[in-house]
């Protein structure tokens, strides 16, 4: 049977056009019988031009690809496109700092590696890093849709134009300019199987005219609100049991409600009437985590958050004013107000068990907690001291709510001369975080000295005395502030002309500084909490860089571009990047490009500080006592390294750019990237594997407590792939307008060392990585049809399968996990004067769940988190009004 791919069926679709009768015929376009272009500064470079002709690829997702996308938020519309492979932050992983926020990271390199820019400047790093502490990222959820013109995505390195972080590329936000006129819009949506409702408002205003007025001013306000969506609002994660699936157990459920631990058997805590507290159940553990016995469980379906709730406030403000014919001064202002609520991941309710610690309030060393009943409790029926795994539901949820509020301001003048034009400005940016955990937490003394006296009724929670229950509940506020503040100046023009035209130029300056604090809660640094989330930096740097461009047009087919950037920072030292772009055009139908560059990226001010940060999620254990190769929740800790050298990289591109007709282009680029001294932490499945006594902790028994982790420049990385992006337009005389767009992104390889000096291992087209998965092929491919007045578009998001290989266990049951396919319509009507505009938009037309991946990637859920969600069809209603 033919299998079509996403590209293939759209060149179909171009091709049916191209003969179709209604079709307008079209020649190859010439420069000569274009209208004049204007000029851009293309993200990249600094160095004006159209936006068609750039030696680099850049994928340009404009604003009416934006309105009839099913999403709505920068964050989503960047999840969607193909380079961003895998390897990043979104909204669903919940079980770390970073709840809510979401991070693009190209190439499958993470977020650390991706440089984010509005308008072609830096933001803030959100406060709180993800990945343990290792990657600093822009949030793009404090990012407004409503005032953005158009989305660059940059697929190459760009670190000889803007320094570190652009290794895999670089996404450019960039609002509207001279904007006159309002809008107010607003939209509703749900999903089919309820949750999620949401909520949308906007508003965008424009007054004055830079030409005519000598000013322009544009505001716009945008808010947004979205429900929470638990496991227990799916069909897929409710009953937490997954026997029916290949590898499946009772993963969605905790067998540590209420038991005791004797001689490796299971043995529940019941009363006198053989019943367990109120919200377990009494069953068989081994279905669970395969211990004989039996024991209390606990569901965690209905307190497992899939998709955190968002309450967010945004406002833009960009103004400029002419002070003469030669010179403006313009200014920026940026804000975000962020509130996001979740149940904490790991741990939605505080369980006392074997692997807890506490930090000793005088060494500021972790400490064992002991799950321990003593032989004096009243509850204890054996006499002596005994091992117990117990779920302390009146303590409250881990509720955990994220607070940002985010904000960058920038002012500056620019000026147009004959030949040069020049620009200087100032900025100053800031994230401020605070993360509030409303309950799910508890006092260790408090809990000793229940436990020993008896005070708390562990057969009968509720009938515990207030008192005693207000002695052992914590509640603790995480502080987190990262700021950047800095100046610029650059030059542009001409130096002067060859045969082939004229030498561009551009040159600047910059100069910022970094500054990231986040801070324990108290009650952490007090001693006080059992399983605490440490995650504590302190660090601040200057950064000062010059860079230079040079745009040679050798022959009237052929131009060269030249840059080169030195960057020298306050706390590792200098680099020096450099970059050779080529551009030749031998037809006017045909163009080819490549380019190679070398970069860096800067040790992270969370990397390369003196941190140490322990965290809690999942990994496999092949030596597991009760069930080898299973999936145990150990504590983690990852110690930073101030000795840490940048990574190198070295980045290759080449491509060809067909234009047969006009309003068709078909660009094909292969790209490489190696990276050498790669910072990062060694697999804690490897360690896990390894078993070495100083990086895995283990009880008596032999069950896993704790894994040590450390940053270190590992050897290095290598990988490369294909990127296809495919656009045609075409007119038709009696049924409208019709247009495809397909992009295409293939990883080839995408090689690393499992381990400090390993050999390089293929992760592509698996999850060998256990964390992510890296799908080989990922494409997006829209198709839209305008007639009269009405406006529809559908669009196919593909996403590859990858090879099962996460770990023995799920290797054995499952040989690869399949490919996903969704379907998104829009469809849009437009009054007469276009003043109005209706739209409905289906998310996820065919209800398509995530592909089932027997290594429960997720949170006790069996899909990637990191790839996918549970949201399932969505209907969404809106109407934008315009003056």
């Amino acid at each position: 049977m033919r299998r079509f791919t996403p590209l293939s069926a759209a060149l179909a679709a171009v091709l049916g056009g191209v003969v179709s009768g209604e079709a307008v015929s079209q020649t190859p376009t010439t420069a000569a019988n274009d209208e004049p272009i204007a000029t851009i500064v293309v993200t990249g470079s600094n160095i004006k031009r159209s936006g068609s002709d750039a030696p680099n690829p850049v994928q340009i997702l404009s604003r009416e690809e934006l309105e009839t996308s099913s999403k709505v938020t920068v964050a989503d519309v960047l999840r969607s496109v193909s380079a961003n492979t895998g390897n990043a932050t979104n909204e669903t992983t919940n079980n770390g700092w970073a709840s809510g926020a979401a991070g693009i990271g190209l190439r499958g390199l993470s977020q650390k590696n991706t440089l984010v820019l509005l308008n072609g400047r830096r933001l803030a790093s959100y406060g709180f890093p993800s990945n343990g502490l290792s990657d600093t990222f822009v949030n793009l959820n404090a990012l407004p849709m409503v005032a953005v013109e158009r989305i660059d995505v940059l697929k190459d390195g760009a670190s000889a134009v803007y320094g570190s972080d652009a290794v895999a590329g670089v996404v450019n936000i960039i609002t509207r300019e001279n904007y006159q006129g309002f809008e107010a819009g607003g939209s509703f949506s749900t999903t089919d199987e309820g949750g999620l409702d949401t909520q949308r408002a906007r508003l965008l205003g424009g007054i004055g005219d830079k030409d005519s007025d000598g000013y322009n001013v544009l505001f716009s306000f945008e808010a947004y609100d979205r429900d929470r969506l638990d496991q227990d609002q799916r069909d897929l994660t409710r009953s937490g049991i997954y026997t029916d699936l290949p590898g499946g157990r009772w993963n969605g459920w905790t067998a540590k409600g209420a038991r005791f631990l004797v001689n490796g058997v299971s043995v529940p805590l019941l009363d006198s009437q053989g019943n367990c507290p109120d919200g377990m159940q009494l069953t068989a553990s081994a279905p669970i985590d395969g211990l004989p016995g039996n024991t209390c469980a606990i569901n965690l379906a209905p307190y497992t958050t899939l998709i955190p709730s968002t309450e967010r406030y945004q406002g833009y403000i960009h103004g400029t004013l002419r002070i003469n014919d030669n010179i403006d001064a313009f200014g920026e202002v940026i804000y975000s107000h962020i509130r996001g609520a979740s149940l904490f991941g790991s741990s939605p309710y505080f369980t006392l068990e074997g692997g807890r610690f506490a930090l000793n309030a005088d060494t500021g060393l972790a400490e064992a907690v002991p799950a321990v009943l003593p032989a004096s409790n009243p509850y204890n029926p054996y006499g002596v001291n005994t091992q117990i795994e117990y779920t302390f539901f009146d303590l409250g949820q881990s509720v955990k709510t994220n607070r940002s509020d985010a904000y960058r301001v920038v002012a500056g003048v620019r000026g147009r001369g004959e030949r040069w034009d020049w620009e200087a400005s100032a900025f100053s940016a800031r994230s401020k975080e605070e993360e509030t955990v409303s309950g799910g937490f508890a006092n260790r003394w408090g809990l000793f000295a229940a436990l020993a006296n008896g005070s708390y009724n562990l057969h009968d929670p509720s009938s515990t005395p207030q008192s005693v229950i207000d002695s052992i509940r914590l509640s603790t506020v995480r502080p987190a502030d990262s700021r950047l503040n800095g100046a610029d100046f650059k030059i542009t023009g001409n130096l002067f002309d060859l045969p082939a035209g004229p030498i561009g130029f551009a040159a600047g300056v910059e100069w910022r500084e970094e500054e990231l604090v986040s801070r324990n809660p108290w009650q952490i640094d007090a001693g006080l909490q059992i399983r605490p989330a440490i995650a504590e930096v302190d660090g601040k740097r200057n950064v000062t860089a010059a860079y230079a461009e040079l745009n040679v047009p050798v022959l009237s087919t052929l131009e060269l571009q030249l840059a080169g950037r030195g960057d020298r920072y306050s706390d590792f030292g200098s680099a020096f990047s450099p970059k050779a772009s080529l551009r030749w055009q031998p037809l006017d139908v045909l163009a080819v490009r490549g380019a190679a560059s070398r970069g860096f990226r800067a040790p992270s001010l969370s990397e390369n500080s003196a941190s140490t940060n322990i965290s809690y999620g999942s990994v496999v254990d092949p030596y597991d006592p009760d069930v080898p190769g299973s999936r145990q929740n150990p504590t983690f800790f990852t110690v930073g390294n101030s000795n840490l050298d940048p990574e190198r990289t070295h980045s290759y591109n080449f491509g060809v750019v067909l234009t047969p007709w006009r309003g068709s282009s078909l660009s094909v680029d292969w790209y490489r990237i190696e990276l050498d001294n790669l910072i990062g932490t060694d697999n804690n499945a490897t360690i896990v594997q390894n078993n070495r006594p100083g990086d895995v902790v283990r009880d008596a028994r032999g069950k896993l407590v704790a894994v040590y982790n450390r940053y270190q420049n590992l050897s290095e990385l290598t990988t490369s792939g294909i990127d296809v992006e495919l656009r045609h337009r075409w007119q038709t005389q009696t049924i409208g307008e019709f247009g495809v767009t397909a992009v295409y992104t293939h990883v080839q390889d995408y090689r690393r060392p499992q381990t400090t000096g390993g050999r390089l291992v293929d992760y592509a087209g698996s999850n060998l990585g256990t964390s992510f998965s890296l799908p080989q092929n990922k494409a997006t491919t829209t198709v839209d049809w305008n007639i009269a007045s009405v406006r529809t578009a559908l669009t196919w998001y593909h996403t590859g399968g990858y090879d099962q290989k996460a770990s023995t266990a799920a290797t054995a049951v499952q040989s690869r996990v399949d490919a996903y396919e969704q379907f998104d319509l829009y469809t849009g009507w437009s009054s007469g004067s276009n003043n109005l505009t209706v739209y409905a938009k289906v998310e996820n037309l065919f209800d398509e769940q995530p592909p089932y991946d027997a290594s429960f990637p997720g949170i006790r859920a069996p899909y990637d988190f990191t790839q996918y969600d549970l949201r399932g069809r969505a209907f969404l209603i809106g109407l934008d009004y315009r003056l």
